[in-house]
């Protein structure tokens, strides 16, 4: 037994195999990007012996990877290192106020952005103070225990209506973006049409998007539906509160034709010619 665990351990790594998800049109890495984090560490692993690649640091520092969720890697009897990653997949990009852009991931962890690819998600702006240095180090599971914490963010708020959409292929499709308003209520942004859509919080959430369906069922039925309101307002129970559009009507000013009086005709006055003086005979 003895003499077969030496022979596996003498045994030369001869390959590196590399698998990474891109599900979801996810492209933050790629083969070469993986090869290149193992490779940059300076370990020996190609043509090394087995026993000499230090698996457990290989992995270490592919899970310590801003754009990756899990790293498996582990080597063959046959000497092949197998390398799997599965990328993490964002769900909202979010702008603060100060400009400075993030992405929450599906995992609700704060997601650098990336130099070389950026996510088609929805969009999140408005009232957002939170910026990424100072928020990363928590997930939205440990604001959502804090009262504290909940109590000064709308990230919980901002994840909870991002994987409601995610998860709806007609809400994915009809929903670009989130703002929140100096009330901190949320608005939505849709696709179609430009009404105001306030949702306000993400309470009863199931039920405000049934609401908002049956209106967007409406305007699919109805000729100048979606011309006809300004503001959607679903903050309310068992209601829909809608204001319509105010048309203003601009009358023109028609101002009256000017009179042009005619000139007088000034009639030339007659010539008299002087009368010939008749001298006596």
């Amino acid at each position: 037994m003895g003499f077969v665990n030496k022979e596996q351990d003498s045994l030369l790594c001869k390959s590196l195999d590399i698998k990474v998800n891109q599900d979801d049109d996810l492209y933050f890495l790629d083969k070469i990007d993986i090869a290149q984090l193992i490779f940059k560490r300076g370990d020996s692993i190609i043509n090394q012996p087995k026993s000499t690649v230090n698996i457990p640091a290989i992995k270490q520092a592919l899970n310590s990877h801003t754009d990756i969720a899990n790293a498996e890697v582990y080597i063959t009897i046959d000497g092949r290192l197998k390398v799997a990653v599965k990328q993490r997949k964002p769900v909202l990009r979010v702008f603060n106020l100060t400009g400075d852009s993030y992405y929450l991931d599906d995992e609700g962890k704060l997601m650098p952005l990336s130099d070389k690819y950026t996510a088609k998600v929805l969009v999140a702006n408005g009232n957002i103070p939170e910026a990424y240095a100072t928020s990363y180090k928590y997930s939205i599971a440990e604001i959502s225990k804090d009262k504290e914490k909940k109590k000064h963010t709308m990230l919980d708020e901002l994840y909870a209506m991002a994987t409601y959409i995610d998860a709806d292929e007609f809400w994915k499709a009809q929903v670009q973006q989130i703002y929140i308003n100096t009330d901190n209520d949320m608005e939505i942004v849709p696709m179609v049409g430009n009404q105001k859509i306030i949702f306000g919080d993400t309470s009863s959430m199931d039920e405000k998007f049934k609401k908002l369906l049956i209106f967007y069922q409406q305007g699919l039925n109805t000729t100048g539906w979606w011309d006809k309101y300004s503001i959607i307002n679903l903050k309310f129970k068992s209601q829909i509160v809608c204001t319509k559009k105010e048309i203003v009507k601009i009358k023109p000013t028609i101002k009256p034709s000017t009179v042009i009086t005619p000139a007088p005709v000034i009639t030339p006055a007659p010539i008299i010619k002087p009368t010939p003086e008749i001298k006596p005979v």
